[in-house]
């Protein structure tokens, strides 16, 4: 029964498919009349189809360009959908010997059936809007008219651009259905581009090579042909299901099903191939050759005073690093702009003391080299940029810096300041990063972490007859956690944060309240308070109940899908441990005890230790809660959905005291 339901679900979504007349301008009343996403009825709006084509012109001044044309057909079906209705198209003017990148957009409608008739409505000039993203990027937007529940919104664009060494992204999955989408590319074979699949989908394939004669303008009123081979490629995928945020993701964009291009090479007949990113070898090269670059990491002269008089002989080399690390991150504020090429200089930044990411951080290995320590720029791609899975100079958008000493490697990034050594900035934790040698060659480093960042909480608590709860709180926070809590708190009003922390906490009421190690990154940050709370626990004339962890209890499994195909990101391994001491009202004992657990995944990656024990008046609780690697493929999904429920049951299940 179940094959024969699958086998009707996907014959109905061909059907449906099928049925849409996919020529751009021919909107059907059925498409207009529809109320619902035929196999997603949440969907707030949905793509009925999404054509692309990229393909390569000619001109006798400039040579070839590049230019993708798009065709969409969009529906409405609730009002959370009019947000579609805005559609932005972001593009890039910051190339540095390239005329800038420009958006332009045409046909643009809105249909909605009125009295069983299809009623148009074009968009005018006050509905495209351009604007400055920041000095590299711009975006321009369509707000279309007459937008309801129901309407059917079309339109064209074209993104026009010189250069030709990375194609534009063609994205089949959208955070909406797709009932169709089609990528052409027509491109001259002189352009040998790597093509990747990006996501979890096998997309259709079809190619087919075809000669190309041009009539070309020469000089003296002559006219020359141009001849040359293209390359027709085309990627069908029907039915994409909408692409959804869930929890403990590193970023959804590294998931969403697309077909991206690089250009590997250039090849024409009678003159040498010139190659582009083939391997990280050729990246790391390209990158250390450039004169932006290769001249900076050779700065000299204007920090070596300062540089005398932060670290000395007597320290060791670590202690240098992290006096070099401090220095830098307290002498230079970051200006908030990314990128791996320094934008003011290093000696520039230093003494105005501001930059971006690679004036920061080329500052810290210019010193770190200077006082004997081997240090080395380290690429990345930030979280929010997404993963680099194949060799690619224009994907990567930060750079930290990696050092030796005694053999270990340490990295460090001094544009945050609560980072410290091998405490990087959320923003950094992504996957691999590529090391740039002193000859240029490339080394493969890992960004994640593997130390167990720990949250360990001492608490003991009072419990009165009458429900009412008091007793002494010790949290101690250790590098991941601690990074975090200065983070988001350091600087924030005492009293504010300590109104979120009696909220947190079920509205306990808090007070001498004390905090350790704030401003010493390298420290164990420890707090202490002392609570009351006069209806914690629940009880009646003959019974009190309550849960273990009192009010630190969590309720919620994080992991609520049924499946998932996307891997677990806890961004660094942890562990959240409690240890508890409840004293009993006298006149009571306990009738139910919750049973001691002690569970584990394979090779111990979650460990679960729930222990329970009591005497004649006091009840402990100690609980444990380990993720021991930050990073879970999709096939664990499932063990840790269920480890993940068996801790939130042990937790919010109840002690129960009875009267004596």
């Amino acid at each position: 029964m179940r094959s024969t339901a699958v086998v009707l679900f996907l014959l109905f979504c061909n059907t449906v498919i099928n049925a849409q007349n996919l020529d751009f301008g021919k909107v059907s009343k059925q498409e207009l009349a529809e109320k619902k996403h035929p196999t997603d009825t949440s969907a707030v709006a949905a793509i009925l189809f999404k054509k692309a084509k990229t393909s390569f012109f000619y001109t006798e001044k400039d040579g070839f360009q590049c230019e993708t044309k798009y065709e969409i057909r969009l529906k409405i079906y609730k009002k959370e959908g009019f947000s579609w209705a805005n559609y932005s198209i972001p593009y890039y003017i910051g190339w540095t010997n390239l005329g800038k990148d420009n958006v332009f957009f045409s046909d643009v409608t809105t249909y909605n059936l009125v009295n069983d008739k299809i009623e148009k409505s074009k968009l005018n000039s006050d509905g495209t809007f351009k604007e400055k993203i920041n000095e590299y990027w711009m975006k321009k937007t369509i707000t279309l008219p007459n937008v309801k529940e129901g309407s059917v919104i079309e339109f064209k664009y074209k993104l026009v651009s010189e250069n030709l060494a990375k194609l534009p992204d063609f994205d089949f999955q959208e955070t909406i259905p797709v009932n169709f989408a089609e990528y052409k590319t027509e491109i001259p074979v002189n352009y040998e581009y790597k093509t990747i699949l990006n996501g979890y989908s096998k997309i259709d394939h079809e190619s087919k090579d075809e000669v190309i004669t041009k009539s070309v303008n020469a000089a003296f009123n002559q006219t020359n042909y141009l001849s040359y081979t293209l390359r027709n490629n085309k990627y069908t995928l029907k039915n994409i299901p909408a692409l959804k945020e869930e929890p403990y993701i590193d970023n959804l964009e590294n998931y969403r099903i697309k077909i991206k291009n690089e250009l590997s090479a250039v090849v024409f007949s009678n003159t040498p191939a010139k190659k582009y990113a083939e391997s990280w070898e050729d990246v790391t090269m390209n990158i250390s050759e450039n004169e932006r670059f290769k001249s900076q990491i050779q700065s000299k002269g204007y920090f070596e005073s300062n540089l005398k008089s932060i670290i000395n002989d007597s320290m060791t080399k670590t202690e240098q690093a992290n006096a070099i690390l401090e220095h830098v991150k307290k002498r230079i504020k970051w200006n908030g702009i990314y990128g791996y090429f320094p934008k003011e200089g290093l000696k520039e930044a230093y003494n105005n003391r501001t930059g971006n990411v690679s004036d920061i951080n080329l500052n810290l290995l210019v010193m770190l080299r200077s006082a004997g320590i081997n240090a080395y720029p380290v690429l990345i791609s930030t979280r929010k940029n997404g993963k680099i899975f194949f060799p690619s100079r224009d994907d990567f958008n930060y750079l930290i810096v990696q050092a030796t000493i005694d053999g270990k490697q340490i990295l460090m990034d001094a544009t945050d300041e609560h980072a410290t050594i091998n405490i990087l900035p959320f923003r950094c934790i992504n996957g691999n990063g590529i090391m740039i040698s002193i000859s240029g060659k490339s080394e493969e480093v890992s960004l994640q972490p593997t130390m167990l960042s720990k949250s360990i909480t001492f608490i003991q608590a009072d419990l009165n007859q009458n429900g009412s709860l008091s007793g002494k709180v010790r949290n101690t926070k250790s590098d991941y956690y601690a990074y975090s809590f200065r983070d988001k708190y350091a600087g924030i009003n005492k009293n504010l944060y300590l109104e979120k922390l009696e909220s947190d906490y079920n509205n306990i009421d808090i007070t001498d309240y004390k905090i350790e190690n704030i401003e010493d990154f390298d420290k164990t940050i420890i707090e202490t308070f002392s609570f009351s709370k006069s209806n914690e626990i629940e009880s009646n004339n003959k019974k009190i109940l309550f849960n273990p962890l009192l009010f630190f209890t969590k309720s919620v499994n994080p992991l609520k899908e049924d499946k998932r195909s996307m891997p677990i990101d806890f961004v660094f391994p942890t562990q959240e441990k409690y240890l508890i001491t409840i004293l009993i009202p006298e006149g009571y004992e306990v009738e139910y005890l919750p049973k001691s657990t002690n569970v584990s995944l394979e090779n111990n990656d979650v460990v679960l230790n729930f222990n329970t024990s009591n005497d004649a008046n006091k009840i402990v609780i100690n609980s444990s809660f380990e993720i021991n690697k930050a990073v879970f493929e999709p096939n664990f999904y499932q063990d840790l959905k269920n480890i993940f429920k068996l801790y939130i049951e042990k937790q919010t299940e109840s002690i129960i005291l009875k009267k004596k």
